[in-house]
């Protein structure tokens, strides 16, 4: 089987439901890579564990054919894409992050939290994960931000010694479908560049 270059990429909330994501990911191919939608999904009863470890899964079985696996995170998804390449930094080259809500968990609604309780666990998980990056793991990180996003504010996507890239000032929404279309390039290419750790 031929080594190829797996792009997992994981929504926010409520983006699991706008199909248009996904088809967009699936275009990535176009740039030599394949592009996969991985949903959680965020809104429901269903706790954090079963969703994330089906992503677990999917890593390994990406992992375990010797392909090359990079992960993309947008919005609550980078919660879950920092989890995830902290438990599987060995299979994992790269990580990259749109308008990622990393810092302050708090600061989320309470209203958020009962509608989507996975993003809640997610979220209290991501703060022990941001603790156990390394300068090495951080080196094949990157955060893409927006100046003009008042959903999650530049200060909430900071991790510091992660590479950043400020996108044009879109809305939340409008910057993670422009990361994944137009600017896909742009979020693509540290991914292409990082190395698949041994």
């Amino acid at each position: 089987m031929k080594r190829q270059h797996h792009i997992i990429y994981i929504p926010g909330i409520h983006d699991d439901r706008l199909k248009v994501q996904s088809f967009l990911v699936s275009l990535w191919r176009v740039y030599g890579v394949r592009g996969h939608c991985h949903e959680m999904p965020w809104f429901g009863p269903e706790p954090y564990e079963p969703k994330f470890k089906s992503l677990l899964e999917r890593i390994d079985r990406y992992s375990s054919q010797g392909h090359r696996i990079s992960l993309v995170g947008a919005s609550a998804g980078a919660s879950a894409a920092i989890n995830a390449y902290v438990e599987r930094r060995n299979a994992i080259g790269g990580l990259a992050y749109i308008c990622g809500k990393i810092n302050a968990p708090e600061t989320v609604s309470k209203r958020t939290y009962s509608n989507n309780p996975a993003f809640e666990t997610s979220m209290y998980k991501l703060q022990d994960s941001l603790k156990e990056l390394t300068v090495e793991d951080k080196a094949r990180m990157h955060s893409f931000y927006t100046p003009a996003d008042q959903v999650v504010p530049y200060e909430a996507t900071v991790i510091p010694g992660v590479a950043e890239s400020k996108l044009p000032a879109l809305r939340h929404g409008q910057t993670i479908i422009y990361s994944l279309s137009f600017g896909a390039a742009g979020l693509l290419r540290p991914l292409k560049a990082s190395r698949q750790p041994k």
